[in-house]
């Protein structure tokens, strides 16, 4: 398939997720360290570390200045972020660092803002998504095999530090997997 074949194909698609299709034959998430294209690897970081970074210092004069006793920041982030996972691959090197970055954010903000009244907090959303190149996603799909969570069961794991955090105990600090707090 010619990249112009590739850029057209799933063009107003979308998987059962919702998601955009991508006919791509491959994909950066089985690429390993001297294979991830250099463009990809700041495409990643910027979405993944570097935005919710910009987003979060951009709010920071109106979450200062709300009158709401508690305000949240919660961060997506993934096993791919961990260091105390028990098995990583030589896979996705750039989206692993990227996670990482993103829970070093959470980690040396979450004190001091803590005492501010704001909350930070990273959660791993668990496995909503099969990031694979199309072929492999296709087969694996045909053979009736799909994500074990959906989207819903992603956000409302976003939206659980908030719950908990209206309810009078709000968690900061910490990485959330499965609504228990999991070591970095």
């Amino acid at each position: 398939m010619s990249s112009a074949e590739i850029a057209t194909a799933g063009q107003g698609q979308v998987d059962a997720s919702g998601l955009m299709v991508d006919p791509a034959p491959t994909n950066s998430w089985t690429a390993k360290l001297g294979d991830v294209d250099p463009a990809e690897l700041l495409e990643v970081h910027l979405i993944n570390a570097v935005a919710p970074y910009l987003l979060a210092d951009g709010l920071m004069p109106l979450l200062r200045a709300s009158s709401s006793p508690r305000r949240y920041i919660v961060n997506v982030s993934a096993v791919e972020g961990w260091f105390a996972a028990r098995y990583k691959s030589g896979a996705h090197p750039h989206t692993n660092m990227a996670k990482a970055a993103l829970n070093m954010l959470t980690r040396t903000s979450a004190e001091d803002l803590a005492g501010q009244g704001i909350y930070v907090t990273s959660v791993d959303t668990g496995w909503i998504t099969d990031e694979n190149p199309a072929p492999v996603k296709t087969r694996i799909a045909d053979e009736g095999w799909r994500p074990p969570l959906d989207v819903l069961d992603g956000a409302a794991r976003i939206y659980d530090p908030i719950v908990r955090g209206e309810a009078g105990e709000p968690p900061s600090g910490v990485l959330l997997k499965d609504y228990r707090e999991v070591a970095w």
